[in-house]
């Protein structure tokens, strides 16, 4: 089959888009024909070496996978050849794991693709257990943009973020994929959502996502934005994928007893924390990584149901993969990039 291969770390033109051996299915396993495969942020620093630096070569990413079941071991009963189904972007990849509750709290629990291969192929093997029928009713490359998003949306927003109707909330970089389903998540909930953007033509986009306030964090300062849409108190929640360059700004938009959820580190990793702001506003700052399958299958049921749109930007065919990340990392991207094979 044909995959895009990387052989080191690097930049994007450590692809090599080759022939590698077609993978064979084993007990408990199915194979699944790639029909579209998504892009995200994480697969740009897991070509670069900077998510594990032991990962044996070569070898292929991918987290966000559609397709069709191609075959079947003889254990598995539940699934088809020709069935449509939507591989879970993360599961435990030791077996001992498999009953642990939620899935991403297990020690092995990682993004597929991460250590073992994944979708920028023609094929992948996937255990059959983390596998999900798919009901969406929509192209392969929108159902392959949101897997990865929505398990992170629905336990960042919903599950850690505890956002309910009435509430108000900031969500860091709307208009990034996992931003726009963050919105999204939000205004289902039933808040009132403000999020930031980096140029001035990502505002209609966000706002047509929902967004009651959008700000240009190049224009304005968004906690002064938010302060000033909250009357002075400040937002219930604030979910953020940024990281260390607006940790300040998040607590500053932050009201007394608020919850800062974090799952990105795009604007760096370590910052400094004023422990006195801290009690005396009873703020507090939960860590998210992805979700687990429940909170999967929540966000597929609201994907399905229209409560959430599927946002793709690009689409480019898996040949071109080096021009797709290449594209990712200048952020002018809006919503998602899928690649075909």
């Amino acid at each position: 089959m044909k995959a895009a291969v990387i052989h080191g770390f690097g930049g994007p033109e450590v692809f090599r888009y080759e022939d590698v051996k077609q993978p064979e299915v084993g007990p408990g396993e199915v194979i699944v024909k790639v029909a579209a495969c998504g892009i995200n942020r994480y697969d740009l620093y897991l070509r670069m070496g900077a998510v594990s630096t032991d990962i044996a070569f070569p070898h292929v990413m991918g987290a966000d996978i559609s397709g069709t079941i191609a075959a079947v071991a003889n254990d598995v009963d539940n699934w088809r050849v020709e069935d449509k189904v939507i591989v879970a972007p993360g599961y435990p990849i030791d077996p001992t794991d498999w009953d642990v509750r939620p899935e991403n709290k297990a020690p092995s629990f990682e993004v597929t693709g991460t250590h073992g291969w994944g979708g920028n192929a023609e094929y992948i093997r996937v255990p059959a257990r983390f596998v999900l029928a798919d009901d969406c009713g929509l192209e392969a490359t929108q159902t392959a943009a949101m897997p990865l998003v929505l398990m992170t949306a629905v336990h960042a927003v919903a599950t850690l973020g505890e956002v309910s109707a009435g509430q108000k909330v900031l969500v860091q970089a709307g208009a990034s994929g996992s931003g726009i389903a963050c919105v999204q998540m939000a205004k289902a909930l039933g808040a009132d959502v403000a999020t930031t953007v980096g140029s001035d033509e990502k505002l209609a986009f966000v706002r047509s996502a929902g967004a009651d306030l959008a700000i240009n964090y190049n224009r304005a300062a968004p906690a002064d934005m938010i302060l000033d849409w909250t009357d002075g108190v400040g937002v219930d929640v604030v979910i953020d994928m940024v990281g260390a360059s607006v940790f300040a700004s998040n607590l500053k938009a932050l009201r007394v007893g608020g919850i800062l959820v974090n799952f990105g580190l795009v604007g760096g990793f370590e910052t400094t924390l004023n422990i006195r702001d801290l009690f005396f506003k009873q703020h507090q700052i939960r860590g998210s990584f992805m979700g687990s399958m429940d909170e999967l299958r929540t966000g597929l049921g609201m994907l399905r149901d229209g409560k959430i749109r599927a946002f793709v930007d690009r689409t480019y065919p898996v040949s071109d993969v080096a021009e797709a990340h290449r594209y990712i990392d200048s952020r002018a991207v809006r919503g998602k990039v899928v690649l075909v094979p």
